[in-house]
């Protein structure tokens, strides 16, 4: 079975700049130092902006961890104090980013910041499915319109750094040779079952000789069988959850597999074919995930260049 969707990150680390140096006048110092967790270059940000992206935060892992992640310890450190110094971190990021954004006059479009806040808004039923989203997980249409255009802000920044790398043939069909099992790919069906004593018993039925594509129509549980008869089609390394993919490689075409169990039960898996997809047919989709790949890169040792220029002071004390 397909893997599930990846969970639709919303928590955006960008920075609300709330603050403008110029002309402002200066507090005492200790009120200063409570009121800011850090400075770049000077610019602070403020605890107030710290706090309402932490409360994002903190309502998105409740929900996917439970109330009581906050008590629990990894590296060391508890992990709400963890969570807060990563936090904290992504939002000097964020400032550094947006800063050298600005210098080149880098700016999103209220067009363009439309256009992605519908489509977002589209994955819900209903607008007021989609608010009711938003204060669940304690943002404001506001903030997400200028989440989204940081964002945008910053993307167009990764291109403007990375516009002229680029991918050469030698280095596509090195890689394809050096990397051909991702390129094979095999045709299959699978019957899936609840329990393991079910899947037991039609396996005995398979063995037996029985239609395979016709007991799964009668017996399988997968939502898609009534449209396929339970044929997966093809599919590569990487599409399916792990048991299920590392039975279906291991099967030659014409196999039928053991009981493999899931997350979605227990299944018995026929491959039918298996072929390696040749480079021509893979090269530009090849090309644009190098090309991903090769600009994330360029752009990690652009931006770690940056953050080595910049100022950057944290008071952790204040979080």
């Amino acid at each position: 079975m397909k893997n599930p969707k990846k969970y639709i990150c919303l928590v955006i680390f960008l920075v609300i700049i709330l603050i403008s140096g110029c002309g402002m006048i200066r507090v005492k110092e200790s009120e200063e130092d409570k009121s800011i967790v850090a400075r770049v270059d000077g610019e602070p940000i403020t605890k107030d902006e710290f706090d309402k992206i932490f409360a994002v935060f903190k309502t998105q892992e409740e929900m996917r961890q439970g109330a009581d992640i906050w008590d629990k310890s990894y590296m060391g450190k508890k992990y709400i104090d963890l969570a807060k110094e990563q936090i904290l971190e992504q939002m000097i990021e964020d400032k550094i980013q947006l800063k050298k954004a600005e210098e080149l006059n880098i700016v999103a479009s209220q067009e363009e910041i439309e256009e992605e806040y519908e489509k977002f808004k589209k994955l819900f039923n209903s607008e007021e499915k989609f608010l009711e989203f938003l204060d669940g997980v304690k943002m404001d249409v506001d903030y997400f319109r200028e989440s989204i255009r940081k964002s945008l802000v910053i993307n167009k920044l990764k291109e403007i750094i990375t516009k002229d790398i680029d991918i050469a043939d030698e280095e596509i069909e090195a890689y394809y040779t050096t990397h051909m099992d991702m390129f094979y790919r095999i045709k299959a069906s699978h019957i899936l079952l609840e329990t393991e004593d079910e899947a037991r018993e039609i396996l005995i039925r398979v063995n037996a000789g029985e239609d395979f594509n016709a007991l799964a129509k009668e017996y399988s549980i997968d939502p898609s069988v009534k449209e396929n008869n339970g044929d997966l089609g093809y599919f590569r390394h990487g599409e399916m959850v792990e048991p299920f993919e590392e039975a279906a490689f291991s099967l030659k075409p014409g196999e039928i597999s053991n009981i493999v169990k899931s997350q979605y039960g227990f299944h018995i898996i026929k491959v039918e074919d298996k072929r390696i997809d040749n480079l021509e047919d893979v090269k530009d989709e090849l090309k644009t995930v190098m090309l991903m790949e090769k600009k994330k890169t360029d752009f990690s040792i652009a931006f770690k260049e940056l953050y080595d220029e910049a100022e950057v002071e944290r008071f952790e004390k204040n979080l």
